[in-house]
């Protein structure tokens, strides 16, 4: 059983960096949609706070205005941080639940906000869970 969880954490990991390698090739993606704006970020793959298991994640922010981009960019190695440290503080009963998904993007929100030095209306208006895996 532990075997096989090991190799789906490495296929994981793989797939994850194989995902990471194009979006670093394109530069994140950031798109307008009807007045919406979103940023594609790279993917995540962290250790939850129970160290045997693990969450593999991508996600995508739904954004005021397409500027906040440029923001998002520059800030990007504090982005990241902030959103590793959010998830690896999480168990993974609870973002089992819906109500624990919909808490974590609210903590993303606020927390993407925070770095960014921005209220929700201005900047993090969303966040969309694109993959969202707990092994």
């Amino acid at each position: 059983m532990q075997k096989k969880h090991l190799y789906a954490a490495l296929f994981c990991l793989a797939l994850s960096m194989i995902t990471a390698t194009a979006s670093a090739n394109s530069g994140g993606s950031a798109s307008a949609t009807g007045g919406a704006a979103t940023a594609k970020l790279e993917p995540f793959v962290v250790n939850l706070s129970t160290t045997d298991r693990y969450l593999q994640l991508s996600l995508t922010l739904q954004i005021a205005t397409a500027e906040v981009t440029d923001r998002i960019k520059m800030f990007m190695p504090k982005v990241r941080h902030v959103l590793i440290v959010i998830l690896s503080s999480k168990e993974g009963e609870q973002l089992q639940s819906l109500e624990g998904k919909h808490k974590l993007m609210e903590e993303i929100k606020d927390g993407v906000n925070k770095t960014l030095d921005m209220k929700e209306h201005d900047g993090v208006t969303d966040v969309f869970f694109e993959n969202f895996v707990i092994q």
